[in-house]
C-alpha cells in the first residue's frame, strides 16, 4: 500500500494536530511501507499541519571524539582510545553537520530541505521549523541537550511518533533528567575545539513505559504505519514519576551487560 501526502495528513488530523500544534517527531519512513514522492511527502505533511515541527538530529558519529583526559567515575567512558580509532573522520559540528542516519531519511530530509533552527550541542541537537523554532532550539547547550523538549512542553507541546516506540523517544532522556538520574557526558568536536557536551544513555529499555502512558495515547494506522500522538507534559510527567519511585526503572535488566545502564545503576545509592 502506498500513502499519499492527504492520507498522512489526514491521520495527523485524527490525532488532534492542527496548525496550532508544536510537536516533537521521531520516526521511521520504511514502516509506512510506500510512500508517494518519498520521505519528502512525509516532511510536508508534518510542515503543512502544525505550526512547529521539532526532530532530533544527532551528530556524534561525526563530531564524537575520543580525548585521553577520561572522564569521572561511572560515566561509561573507555579507559583507553576504542580499538580503530580515527581521528581523521572527526569533523568539527555545524548547523549543516548531516543527522546520523540511525535518525532515519524523515529527520535527515526535513534538516537538509528546510531553512531549519538547529540547537547547539554538538552531540544532541535538535532542528525545528515554525513559530517556536528559534526559541526551541536556542535552548539546548552542551551540557543540557535536551532543554528544546523542555521549552516545548512548557509550550504544550506533543510528542508524536511514526511508527516507532518509545525506544526512540528522546522525550524520556529529559525525564530521566528531571528525575535526578545523571546524564552522560562525551568529547565533542566544534569550530572551536574539543568540548565536553551531553550525551544520552540507553533508550532500549524505554518501551518499559508503555502500559503506564498507553491511558495518554492516541493512536491512528496510516497504511501500514502505527502513528502514536501524546501530550508531552502528562508524557514525560509519567515517566520521571517511574524513575523517582524506582531508580532502576527504564534500564536494561543486568542480564544485558549494558555499559550504560550498568552505569546508571551503579550511581543508585545502596
Amino acid at each position: 500500500m502506498t500513502v499519499t501526502q492527504a492520507d498522512i495528513e489526514r491521520g495527523l488530523r485524527e490525532l488532534g494536530l492542527e496548525s496550532e500544534s508544536h510537536v516533537l517527531v521521531h520516526s521511521s519512513y520504511k514502516a509506512f511501507g510506500g510512500v508517494d514522492g518519498g520521505p519528502i511527502t512525509v516532511v510536508r505533511a508534518l510542515v503543512d499541519s502544525v505550526a512547529t515541527l521539532m526532530m532530533p538530529a544527532f551528530a556524534s558519529h561525526r563530531s564524537a571524539v575520543w580525548d585521553e583526559r577520561g572522564l569521572f567515575e561511572n560515566n561509561a567512558y573507555p579507559a583507553a582510545a576504542p580499538e580503530g580509532w580515527d581521528i581523521s573522520q572527526v569533523e568539527p559540528f555545524t548547523h549543516d553537520t548531516p543527522a546520523n542516519p540511525t535518525m532515519g531519511i524523515i529527520n535527515e530530509t526535513f534538516r537538509r530541505e528546510y531553512d531549519v533552527a538547529r540547537s547547539g550541542n554538538p552531540m544532541m541537537s535538535f532542528v525545528a521549523y515554525g513559530a517556536l523554532a528559534r526559541e526551541l532550539c536556542g535552548a539546548g547547550t552542551d551540557i543540557d541537550a535536551v532543554e528544546p523538549i523542555n521549552r516545548l512542553m512548557e509550550a504544550t507541546g506533543q510528542v508524536l511518533l511514526l511508527g516507532v516506540t518509545h525506544t526512540n523517544s528522546t522525550a524520556v532522556h529529559l525525564a530521566e533528567q528531571l528525575a535526578g538520574r545523571e546524564q552522560f557526558v562525551r568529547y565533542a568536536m566544534t569550530p572551536d575545539g574539543v568540548r565536553m557536551a551531553m550525551s544520552g544513555g540507553c533508550g532500549n529499555p524505554f518501551d518499559d513505559l508503555q502500559p503506564h502512558v498507553q491511558h495518554l495515547e492516541r493512536r491512528v494506522e496510516v497504511g501500514v504505519s502505527t502513528l502514536r500522538c501524546y501530550d508531552l507534559q502528562p508524557y514525560v510527567e509519567t515517566a520521571r514519576r517511574l524513575i523517582e519511585d524506582d531508580p532502576e526503572a527504564l534500564l536494561c535488566p543486568t542480564t544485558k551487560s549494558c555499559v550504560r545502564c550498568d552505569a546508571h545503576r551503579s550511581r543508585v545509592p545502596a
